[in-house]
């Protein structure tokens, strides 16, 4: 019955579309053989929707194959948008966006990336809002936090890096160490003297020798464990507030200083240390997911994972995301659109998500991914992440240059030549100094 009814409907509409074609406008054709005048009519066709064209402009230059790649399977999920990656800028996209933006907002790239702090107030007036996105929504906790201004989110977090001590399972299991036990500076010595005792262990945590492994990623903890961190820093820099005079601050290089018979003292390279580490002879190192890459070179038969230095009662690594991606509210709303139809793809769809995690080879800040094809680290980040234990990353907020004359008291520290007061003296007037510059 219904078949028989959609017959005589459709029909119907046919009968009614041919009885009203000679009132419509259209091309005519004549047959004279029997000198009646056909009129045909051929309907104007339907415009055909322009896609809004997506240009997106991005800095890091090992992921530009892989995101384009990406950006070609999107374009053909979809007849809207089609997104083109520009030539990746690398460390000149500054520069670029910049002239770009000052020349004509409208024709600057829809999606661009840029950083947090300085760079996010540099270009925060070509920046739209973003928490209507859908994956705004599962952001993982924490990981926004520098995208927002006045209550509204301005960026999605690109990916994750993280720091923390770097354990070997095996030698802890060895030594009779629980690492979920250790929850203070004094556990962790404990522990680092049960570890000083098994063959083969030459010291039980080893920190690199390079300016920002010595010094920038080691004094970033005390400041990351505190709420007003903001606050401290400037007051410092401008000579308002001495470091010493900081408790956290005071009491962290004091724990060091407990911990220091336990270290290599800062005397191996990064390869030298993460060396160490892959061969059995450092138990811990003070290190970053980003020491995958030399561990790999080694047949390493053991597990490893990463540990918060557990300062003023921190559980969580130091993980930062310091780039971001944004939409150009210069951009159409078609633009804007597709902008964020292309960047909800990439880190809410499965498609996407394979893309990002297996060519990308990146860490997700965000929640839903499956992760467990990244590497044992990028895990361990993606792990803290997503249980939302980390501290920020402070040291952007160092002045500019200090590192080195900041590692140069380091080394003093570790050869005991100076004691904590002077250690933090003497970075307090690297410090000012540098402001002044």
């Amino acid at each position: 019955m219904k078949k028989t009814l959609g017959f005589i409907v459709a029909l119907a509409l046919a009968l009614t579309t041919i009885a009203g074609c000679s009132s419509k406008s259209g091309d005519t054709s004549t047959t004279g053989n029997t000198g009646n005048t056909e009129t045909t009519t051929t309907s104007p066709a339907p415009e055909k929707k322009e896609k809004a064209i997506v240009t997106v402009i991005q800095n890091k230059v090992e992921i530009q194959e892989q995101l384009e790649a990406a950006a070609k399977d999107f374009n053909s999920t979809q007849s809207d948008v089609e997104v083109q990656i520009l030539g990746s800028a690398g460390d000149n996209l500054v520069t670029t966006l910049q002239s770009q933006f000052a020349s004509s907002p409208e024709t600057a790239p829809v999606i661009f990336t840029c950083g947090s702090g300085s760079e996010f107030e540099k270009f925060f007036n070509y920046m739209a809002p973003l928490d209507s996105l859908k994956s705004a929504s599962v952001i993982a906790k924490g990981q926004g936090d520098d995208a927002m201004k006045d209550g509204k989110l301005y960026g999605l977090p690109v990916a994750l890096e993280g720091f923390g001590l770097i354990y070997n399972k095996s030698l802890f299991e060895k030594a009779g160490v629980n690492a979920e036990d250790i929850k203070t500076m004094e556990d962790l010595a404990a522990a680092a003297e049960k570890l000083s005792k098994l063959d083969g262990v030459k010291s039980p945590i080893a920190f690199a020798k390079e300016t920002y492994f010595q010094f920038m990623h080691p004094i970033n903890w005390p400041f990351a464990t505190m709420s007003n961190y903001k606050e401290v820093i400037p007051k410092v820099i401008s000579g308002e507030l001495k470091l010493k005079d900081v408790p956290e601050v005071k009491k962290y290089v004091e724990e060091l200083e407990m911990l220091k018979k336990y270290t290599n003292r800062a005397k191996s390279t990064y390869d030298e240390q993460v060396a160490g580490f892959a061969t059995g002879a450092f138990a811990m190192i003070h290190q970053g997911n980003w020491a995958q890459g030399i561990i790999d070179e080694y047949e390493v038969d053991f597990e490893y994972g990463m540990l918060p230095m557990p300062t003023n009662g921190n559980d969580g690594i130091a993980v930062g995301n310091t780039n971001f991606f944004r939409i150009n509210k210069y951009a159409t709303k078609e633009q804007q659109d597709g902008a964020a139809k292309f960047l909800d793809w990439l880190f809410t769809e499965k498609a996407g998500q394979t893309h990002y995690t297996e060519q990308f080879k990146l860490i997700p800040p965000y929640e839903g991914f499956d992760v467990s094809n990244l590497n044992p680290l990028a895990q361990e980040v993606s792990r803290y992440a997503t249980a939302g234990k980390t501290v920020g990353w402070t040291f952007n907020l160092f002045p500019a240059g200090v590192d080195k004359d900041c590692s140069s008291a380091m080394e003093k520290f570790y050869a005991d030549q100076i004691n904590t007061d002077q250690l933090l003296d003497e970075i307090n007037q690297v410090w000012v100094n540098a402001a002044k510059q």
